[in-house]
């Protein structure tokens, strides 16, 4: 699998589905491409460490609040980098890969909002 066209995916797919978030996004997106990346790799690895994830998403959370991230924002994204991950991973893609997919994304973005509120 190539991430990097992936991710280069996901960014075109994000945009259209949720247009007005593009002017928080830098015209190159090479290092927010990298940064997304990164952020996904410390979750991937906090899996196992409640307290070590809940402390990367609640750190994520925050700088998302302050750019008014909304629900349909995270929506958006799940969608957006699901479809890439289907159009990258092609005949490996399947309802259960989906399935997993959304169900931990939607986690991480239930937990970086509420771990912002309390």
């Amino acid at each position: 699998m190539n991430i990097e066209a992936c991710v280069a995916a996901f960014y075109g797919n994000f945009f259209a589905v949720c247009p007005d978030i593009r002017s928080l996004f830098p015209d190159d997106l090479t290092q927010q491409e990298g940064k997304l990346l990164a952020s996904l790799t410390h979750i991937a690895e906090a899996l196992d460490d409640t307290g070590r994830l809940d402390s990367i998403l609640q750190q994520q959370g925050e700088k998302h609040r302050k750019l008014d991230v909304s629900d349909a924002h995270f929506h958006g994204f799940i969608s957006s980098f699901t479809s890439a991950l289907a159009d990258t991973l092609g005949p490996d893609w399947n309802s259960e890969t989906q399935q997993a997919w959304a169900r931990l994304l939607t986690h991480v973005a239930f937990k970086m909002d509420f771990l912002t509120r309390r």
